[in-house]
């Protein structure tokens, strides 16, 4: 017995439908936890500035090997924080400057990667002949 093309239909719209259905709760799940994570990254990233600034301020009074002591948390992550804060904040992406206003040869351009021995200072002098193998000279008359 053959299935109509009605039954076919209907059959593959019902497998889609539980596929979409699948599709569309993982796509929500994916963005909501993404949402939840950017969240908490920008949480985090706040009090590691906090810690850093008071880590600084303190540091007169208070040096990390005792804070390491005194809280028990390890003296790289106090280390960590303390020079993240004293970094200044990174700025945009720095422009190269464009082939045109860069006319004088320097580091990375080709006259600059260049050797010095192929621009001579003075020519070398001409050999008055060639000299062949063996030693033989090559031009030159032989008697």
């Amino acid at each position: 017995m053959v299935t109509s093309e009605d039954e076919i239909t209907r059959r593959l719209q019902e497998r889609d439908s539980a596929r979409s259905a699948r599709r569309e709760k993982a796509a929500t799940t994916v963005g909501e936890l993404a949402r939840r994570h950017a969240e908490l990254a920008g949480q985090l990233a706040d009090l590691e500035r906090e810690l850093g600034e008071v880590l600084t301020a303190a540091g007169e009074d208070i040096d990390v090997p005792e804070l390491a002591q005194v809280t028990d948390v390890p003296a790289a992550d106090l280390t960590h924080w303390r020079d993240q804060a004293a970094k200044p904040a990174r700025g945009g992406k720095r422009s190269r400057p464009s082939a045109k206003k860069n006319t004088t040869p320097g580091k990375g351009t080709q006259a600059a990667a260049e050797p010095r021995a192929a621009h001579p200072a003075a020519p070398a002098p001409a050999a008055p002949e060639s000299v062949g193998v063996g030693g033989v000279a090559v031009g030159a008359a032989s008697t």
